[in-house]
């Protein structure tokens, strides 16, 4: 590591030493130096975080490597065994060659020169007669595991030999094939310790454990040496000291006192592991199975039939609910206080509050608890039994008997893929109803964690997930999270969290945001990433953008933090399987550097700005026919090309644009603004008067009523509907100036989007592209010194974009389909493909490089440096 970043993190060191001191530990997030920040007991602190599972006592799992490195486990024995205590060494997770050496057991913490070894053996010396009487090979075969051991005169750690262990085929588990050696004996309350030298001929995992060999099997070495416990050590090596971590929020029976035993067990090894600790825990909220049996219809119910889990709008649930968070908060100040940082909430998918089975493209809200939050809230709204009936055009709907609208009424829509607010309001009120029905216990929740903490610790919720849930099925709008806008003005709420886009985040990826993060920054809320990066160290059929080595885990946590940094964002690194996915200390010398860049940064202000907005409606959804037409390439999909513009680009709420809360902007890209009102209208004029504004298929076409006209209006544009059925695919115009260099492949949707609309060719519109029918699918227009643009499909080529920018004015930094993110004095850029990368500047400015060594460019404003694929590379930019 270069003596830039071992400075920084010596400095860091010693802000924490000064910020961790104190036992009455208050934590906020307020504005340091123009963003929301972290502060703990007073002063800024770095928001980057371990989280992990506590799995209990179990294996301890090792991580293998070609060169030969020694591993061990260290534990208490918790009773007398006397000859029937045993080793294991375990590698039936995947086929290879394995060498195993010097393997001991002893009395005693672990020591790199430890005398003595009560192993027979253990150095896989003398005859193999002798050695097979000492180690066991066990192969479970009918699990289709093959694997047999010879001794290596050539490959050895030490002596003359060592063991190859060759498994042929792997079994269902890692256990089916194993070593072991028994005849043991142990002591209560003495301290041992198991370890072996160990090889692979390529980087895998393996266990080991010590353990009662028979009945009841108990392991002696899986805790407190457990993955959590591990890593929240190597964590806290590297100045990490704030763990999250899940534990159970008690729901006692009626009657029954809560137990926080198991609780408590999970706080005390995460302090027992790092003393330093700042808590924040993850807990579920949904109740205990009995409690179902005792209220079901206060369950979740879908259009199948099935009943799972809580309906988020049950007044019952909630109540209890919040009793038994309250009485959780106020045991664990009373208890860890100087410990707790905060409480992270969760419920229903995966705990991130949106919908069960949504995923599965399944209805919900038909349980009676969902019918009555319904008709309290249209009470509420339209306070008259009257003004409901002339919304609804029904005249003999009532609040008590209102019925939640039918699957048929969810997915159909009266203009082609848009509703008409005239005619179908109901189905209107009820997508917007399901948004609130999540909300409102949302802030209940914030409220009474604040309060069972006399207001001195953070609440931190998993929403607002726009991009991501965009990919539903049945539309976002299926989701609980389109009320970002509303949650971001509870005083509450003090973090909102995702986990980072899980399209195109493996190497050379995106990394994606899954929310508008500069408008949760807007209203002065931290943004935290759940960094879950499959790393090297996870199954190779993990999925989701899984990388194969070390090196490529290093550039895709890099990749990630460039996306922290400018906007001084937030983020835990996470073991989602609780099964050592960040176990291995050089993953955590590199977060430890990049948290050591942070502290660097965190006395500045940051510059964060953009040429670029995107902006999002998260009602909109609700004028749409429930399906994936529309929102799914959209705002999910066409994210692969927005990173790769070559700029920076910030990404906005249009309600906030709306309030005024948005800079200006050179070019402003508008994306599923589908319903607008007068007022929108208005703010969206004003925002454009004098910049660029980039129109997609069907913005703005539903006012009062679905009206081509509204669309026209908007754009400023002459459109027509087409008739009949066109694919909404657009093959760039030959020769127009705004497509030079843009594949000629058309792109956009091969499907026939209802209503689809043509740009009539006129005077002074400049044509981009059109559809298959030879009718103009995309335009530009230059009308008072600005430029407007309609795509009339959902998608664009980043290549198109940028051709936009730059006749904008923007300053495009990479002219390549590759992923940068600058703030104009930290640059990084990660290669989607191999080769050498050319960086433009605005201004001539010293460049230094940060990642991966420091070395000086000189004063330039342009430079060119060869990258691998996938490599993250960062920069430092100093005007002179």
């Amino acid at each position: 590591m270069n003596s830039v970043v071992q400075a920084m993190r010596t400095a860091a060191a010693m802000c924490l030493l000064a910020a961790a001191a104190g036992a009455e530990l208050t934590a906020e997030v307020r504005d340091h130096l123009g963003s929301p920040a972290l502060f703990v007991n007073g002063a800024p602190r770095t928001p980057m975080m371990f989280f992990g599972w506590d799995r209990g006592p179990g294996p301890t799992v090792t991580h293998l490597s070609t060169d030969w490195r020694e591993h061990h486990v260290t534990f208490t024995a918790p009773e007398d065994n006397a000859g029937n205590c045993g080793v294991h060494l375990r590698f039936g997770n995947a086929p290879g060659t394995v060498w195993i050496d010097d393997v001991r057991f002893y009395e005693g913490e672990y020591r790199e020169d430890a005398a003595g070894n009560r192993l027979q053996c253990g150095d896989w010396e003398g005859e193999r007669a002798a050695v097979d009487d000492a180690w066991k090979l066990f192969v479970k075969t009918e699990a289709g595991a093959e694997a047999s051991w010879a001794f290596d005169t050539a490959v050895k750690h030490g002596g003359a030999q060592s063991c190859r262990l060759t498994v042929a085929k792997a079994g269902a588990d890692v256990m089916h094939v194993h070593f072991y050696q028994t005849g043991l004996s142990i002591e209560t309350g003495k301290t041992y310790t198991f370890s072996a030298w160990v090889r692979a001929d390529a980087e895998r995992t393996g266990d080991m454990m010590v353990l009662h060999q028979g009945p009841p099997w108990t392991i002696y070495s899986g805790a407190p040496d457990s993955w959590l416990h591990k890593q929240v050590k190597m964590a806290a090596a590297e100045g990490v000291h704030i763990h999250s971590f899940g534990i159970v929020m008690p729901w006692p029976k009626p009657g029954d006192a809560p137990d926080f035993s198991a609780t408590d067990a999970v706080l005390e090894r995460v302090i027992d592991a790092d003393p330093e600790a700042l808590l924040l825990p993850r807990f579920g909220c949904d109740p205990p199975g009995w409690w179902y049996a005792a209220h079901p219809d206060e369950a979740l119910q879908y259009d199948d039939g099935s009943r799972e889990p809580v309906c988020v709008a049950s007044m019952v649930w909630r109540e209890e609910m919040l009793r038994n968070l309250r009485a959780l908060v106020e045991h664990c100040e009373a208890r860890y206080g100087e410990h707790m940082l905060g409480y992270h909430p969760c419920a229903q998918h995966t705990g991130e509050w949106f919908y069960p089975k949504t995923w599965d493209g399944l209805h919900c809200g038909f349980s009676p608890a969902m019918q009555r939050g319904f008709s309290a809230w249209l009470r509420k709204k339209y306070a008259t039994e009257d003004a409901l009936c002339a919304a609804w055009g029904d005249a003999a709907v009532r609040f008590d008997s209102v019925a939640v609208p039918a699957v048929e009424e969810r997915v159909t829509a009266s203009a082609g893929l848009f509703r008409d607010p005239a005619r179908e309001r109901k189905t209107i009120d009820f997508y917007e109803y399901l948004q609130v029905a999540m909300v409102e216990p949302l802030e209940l929740i914030a409220a009474t964690v604040k309060d069972a903490s006399a207001r001195k610790k953070l609440v931190t919720l998993f929403y607002g997930y726009y991009f991501e849930i965009s990919g539903l099925p049945f539309g976002p709008q299926t989701s609980g999270h389109l009320a970002l806008a509303r949650l971001l003005e509870c005083p509450d709420v003090d973090i909102v969290c995702s986990p980072i886009s899980y399209q195109d985040r493996g190497l050379g990826g995106i990394g994606a945001f899954m929310a508008p993060v500069d408008s949760v920054r807007g209203h002065g809320k931290l943004w935290l990433n759940e960094d879950d990066t499959r790393t090297f160290l996870t199954p190779e059929d993990a999925g989701y953008g899984r990388v194969s080595t070390l090196e490529h885990s290093r550039w895709v946590h890099q990749r990630n933090f460039s996306r922290m940094l400018p906007r001084r964002l937030a983020c835990w690194y996470m073991d989602l399987g609780g099964e050592g996915w960040l176990a291995d200390e050089r993953l955590w010398r590199n977060i430890g550097a990049l948290r050591a860049i942070y502290d660097a940064h965190l006395g500045s202000p940051a510059p964060w700005s953009a040429e670029v907005a995107v902006i999002v409606d998260e009602t909109s959804p609700f004028y749409l026919a429930s399906n994936a037409e529309v929102m799914r390439p959209l705002a999910n999909e066409f994210r692969t090309q927005l990173y790769r513009m070559g700029v920076p680009f910030r990404q906005y709420l249009l309600s906030d644009l709306e309030a005024g809360r948005v800079p200006e902007h050179r070019v402003y890209l508008f994306m599923g603004c589908f319903h607008l009102s007068a007022a929108q209208r208005d703010a969206i004029a004003g925002a454009v008067s004098g910049a660029t504004a980039v129109w997609f298929y069907g913005s703005g076409f539903v006012g009062d009523r679905p009206d081509t006209a509204n669309l026209a209006a908007l754009t400023g544009m002459p459109v027509r509907e087409i008739e009949g059925d066109t694919a909404a695919m657009i093959a760039p115009e030959p020769g127009a100036a705004l497509c030079a260099g843009v594949p000629p492949e058309a792109f956009g949707v091969p499907t026939a989007l209802r209503p689809l609309w043509r740009v009539e060719e006129t005077d002074g519109l400049e044509v981009l592209g059109r559809f298959g029918d030879g009718t103009v699918g995309a335009a530009a227009v230059r009308r008072n010194g600005r430029l407007a643009v309609y795509i009339g499909t959902l998608t664009a080529p980043a290549r198109l974009l940028r051709n936009i920018l730059m006749a904008s004015g923007v300053h495009v930094y990479l002219d390549s389909d590759d992923v940068l993110v600058t703030d104009g004095e930290f640059l990084s850029v990660t290669a989607s493909s191999a080769g050498v990368k050319r960086l433009r500047l605005p201004n001539p400015v010293a460049v230094q490089r940060i990642l991966p060594d420091a070395g000086d460019l000189g004063q330039v404003t342009e430079f060119a440096e060869p990258f691998a694929e996938g490599e993250t590379r960062f920069y430092s930019l100093r005007a002179d």
